[in-house]
């Protein structure tokens, strides 16, 4: 997991750590799997000083009885490992504990099969030797996300028992005035607890009636939004400076209190919130509300979750995987040019038969290349660091241009079938697009025999353009047609038949969605299969 000179290194790089690098954390129980023990003790004494709590197993067998005996937050195991290895202990530690966060450590030239491990559940891959930072920041995001699905699960329960408890209080209202007493009594008790529950919550709590008075507010968002203990007036809310993820500030009729107070169900509705001394909260906001029997609402409840520490988490992750990427791709670069040089200098000496190594080492520096701009794309997709540039374009020239740019077996294998004569002209970034055409004709060509034919459609309807890509490859079983896009996702078919990370149909259908679209799959094993990408048509167009 670390080398001999990081294990000697250890208080020095401890002492040198830039505080912020990584986010502070309450800390959680690691477990730490590897049979190499003066690396393994290395390693526990790095993620103590982060403020963890440490074990180590020597192998699986040790492993599983711990995670069984002392419950903890994080595993982080060897590839290699006695009596088995890091992705089957990671597919048994799930089998105790689903939601486990397990991170594999591998060597460089282990790569491909650490990835194989994130394919079968595992949370992260760790690079060795292991950076302090990087193991660092890997525990903390583990830690926030595994504590931020024990809060929604609790959440959703209390909020649960909350709707009822409302539902119940509205229920007495109607009770006879001979129950008077009885009631008020039993209402204020409910309301206490009701108080006391959400008083607990990490979540801010908004809860307003049907007017827009405020009935309640919580202590964390009394603490969030820095107002006092006494209930605030509606137009103190709408006086907070809420933005949308463009950073414009929010109409009122967007507002989350708005959207609940009209009988709208929201979850996962992202906003900005500047406070007046300036800083900036990252919000992720879930609304309901409760309604009467005629469906009227009765009153609306607003959750808000601080995410500003995991957002800079994930800015620090996107940073890290282009210093990364930087830094691989100068030596690659320097591997090509070298390779070329030689092979340049072998024929001049008619020693074309000596270029096979060569040859390799070049595949294999390509291929290296190709997967280090996957990781790039896909990152910058997921956290929309690159903003689509919208103008139309003509679906139809954009598939000609990346047939074009084919090499001349591959493009003849392609026919093209064009249904209708009227342009398919879309507002679309026409660079993504072309990313995405080519992403499914190579994948197409790919899974399919040498010699076997690729035909493309393209057709249009009202307000939508199609294309089809049908191939008569190897075909997709019934059990992987639902996760075929997912990110690192391979069917066990095309490990067999070609490399890569399983992040090809991923970036395809993120540029998809990003453009308002969608890519659907329709296959049967041993027959081929057929890959639509649906996008919307400019409105003038249709």
């Amino acid at each position: 997991m670390a080398t001999s000179a990081e294990r000697n290194a250890v208080h020095a790089k401890r002492d040198q750590r830039d505080s912020s690098s990584v986010a502070p954390s309450a800390g959680g129980r690691v477990l730490i799997v590897g049979d190499d023990a003066i690396s393994a003790d290395a390693l526990s004494t790095l993620v103590t000083d982060e403020g963890h709590e440490t074990m180590t197993a020597r192998d699986g067998s040790a492993a599983l009885a711990l995670v069984k005996q002392w419950a903890p937050d994080v595993v982080i195991t060897d590839l290699v490992i006695p009596e088995t290895d890091g992705i089957e202990l990671c597919r048994r530690l799930h089998g105790i504990d689903p939601d486990l966060p397990v991170i594999i450590a591998a060597a460089p030239e282990h790569a491909e099969a650490a990835f194989a491990g994130l394919r079968a559940g595992a949370y992260d891959y760790l690079p060795k030797p292991a950076e302090v930072a990087a193991v660092a920041w890997s525990i903390l995001r583990a830690l926030e996300r595994r504590a931020s699905r024990r809060e929604r699960a609790q959440l959703r329960a209390r909020t649960d028992e909350l709707w009822e408890q409302l539902r119940a209080v509205n229920e007495r209202l109607v009770v006879s005035s001979i129950r008077e007493q009885e009631r008020a009594e039993a209402e204020a008790e409910q309301a206490a607890e009701v108080n006391a529950l959400l008083e607990g919550l990490s979540e801010a709590v908004f809860v307003a009636d049907a007017s827009g008075r405020m009935r309640m507010i919580n202590h964390a968002a009394r603490a969030i939004f820095g107002m006092g203990p006494e209930l605030p007036a509606v137009a103190a809310l709408e006086a907070l400076d809420i933005r949308d993820i463009h950073d414009q500030p929010l109409a009122g009729e967007d507002r989350p209190l708005r959207r609940a107070l009209r009988g709208e169900d929201f979850s996962e509705f992202e906003v900005f919130y500047l406070r007046p001394d300036g800083q900036r909260r990252c919000l992720v906001t879930t609304g309901t509300s409760v309604k009467q029997a005629n469906g009227v609402v009765a009153q609306a409840i607003v959750i808000f979750r601080d995410v500003t520490s995991l957002r800079r988490l994930e800015q620090q992750r996107e940073e890290y995987t282009a210093l990364i990427s930087h830094d691989l791709r100068s030596p690659l670069n320097v591997v090509l040019m070298t390779v070329d040089l030689l092979k340049k200098s072998l024929s001049e000496k008619q020693l074309t038969s000596d270029t096979e190594h060569l040859i390799r080492i070049e595949r294999n520096a390509e291929r290296m290349a190709t997967m280090l701009d996957e990781l790039n794309e896909a990152t910058s997709l997921e956290s929309q660091a690159t903003p689509v540039q919208h103008a139309p374009c003509d679906f139809g020239k954009l598939l000609d241009n990346v047939i074009a740019q084919l090499n001349e077996p591959r493009a003849r294998r392609i026919t093209v079938e064009t249904v209708g004569a009227a342009p398919c002209i879309l507002l679309a970034d026409a660079v993504q697009l072309e990313r995405c055409i080519t992403n499914l004709l190579t994948n197409a060509l790919k899974y399919s025999g040498p010699d076997t034919p690729v035909q493309v459609r393209l057709s249009r309807t009202t307000d939508h353009a199609k294309l089809d890509v049908i191939d008569r490859g190897i075909g997709i079983a019934p059990e992987d047609l639902k996760q075929i896009c997912q990110r690192y996702y391979r069917t066990a078919a095309s490990r067999a038949q070609a490399e890569g990370l399983g992040l090809g149909l991923y970036i395809t259908r993120m540029i998809a969605e990003a453009h308002g679209g969608r890519i659907d799959v329709r296959s049967e094993v041993g027959k081929g299969s057929t890959f639509s990408l649906i996008l919307p048509l400019q409105p003038a167009a249709a």
